[in-house]
């Protein structure tokens, strides 16, 4: 959904992307200053053309999209009814959508803002798996079985 102010922004096809592992890099360099990262993940907005970090320039506004192969954004914080992700967005545990990605077997969140998926790293994991079961051989989250599917488009 297109978000009105940004309507006359120039746009930009940039050479940001993230990898697989969720990592940054600007051409073949990885972006290792987090406090750069941390400003792009909490201003990433997402149009038909896909995801983008907004930026304002005095009277200037820019659009700059981006690739995304990976998790764009990580779990920050499990609470039990709230997730925080790294870019200081939440989501409602009782909405969350939880996917077991068959790739590697690990557990990713669905956000539905960007129509992204976010990582669990190992630092929010024992808070993370207070909200799984297993029944059956099924892990469940929050009592709702957490389906296997291949992760074909990150974003």
């Amino acid at each position: 959904m297109p978000i009105a102010e940004h309507a006359g922004a120039r746009e930009e096809f940039t050479n940001i992307r993230v990898n697989r592992e969720g990592r940054w890099f600007t051409g073949d360099r990885e972006i290792v200053n987090w406090k750069v990262i941390s400003h792009f993940k909490q201003n990433l907005f997402r149009d038909e053309k896909g995801i983008y970090i907004y930026q304002e320039f005095r009277q200037f506004s820019e659009k700059g999209y981006i690739t995304v192969e990976g998790p764009l954004l990580a779990v920050f914080r499990v609470d039990k009814d709230k997730l925080t992700f790294d870019s200081l967005d939440t989501l409602p545990v009782a909405t969350a959508q939880v996917v077991q990605n068959t790739e590697d077997d690990a557990l990713y969140v669905f956000y539905p803002r960007l129509g992204c998926y976010a990582s669990v790293p190992a630092a929010v994991a024992p808070d993370f798996a207070e909200l799984l079961a297993e029944d059956e051989g099924l892990v469940l989250f929050c009592g709702r079985p957490v389906p296997r599917i291949r992760i074909e488009q990150w974003s």
